[in-house]
């Protein structure tokens, strides 16, 4: 089991929205999330800031491709990256390594 983080910056006043929008996840996204084997997915907020965490058991890149697959997904990231702002990442969030872990 690997973990995976990202972080990406909101847009001024896009808060509310981002959060709303995650108080109601669509549920298609949600079974292409798990689709694609993703597992204890969190979310936090800091500020303008947002920050994920998610579980995954086999090949990163391909559980991507499998929950892109999704149109409601592809959707979804549409209206999302409309919140973020641009940053020198791909899908408007930047991946993050684990440099620490204590299980």
């Amino acid at each position: 089991m690997a973990r995976y983080a990202w972080t990406a910056q909101l847009r001024p006043g896009k808060v509310d929205e981002y959060v709303e929008a995650h108080a109601n996840v669509w549920p298609e996204v949600l079974d292409a999330i798990r689709a694609a084997g993703i597992r204890d997915y969190s979310i936090w907020l800091f500020q303008d800031r947002v920050f994920a965490q998610y579980e995954l058991d086999g090949d990163h890149a391909e559980a991507l491709r499998t929950e892109a697959a999704s149109e409601a997904t592809e959707r979804w990231r549409a209206a999302m990256r409309e919140l973020f702002v641009p940053e020198l990442a791909t899908e408007g969030v930047t991946w993050m390594p684990e440099i620490f872990r204590l299980d």
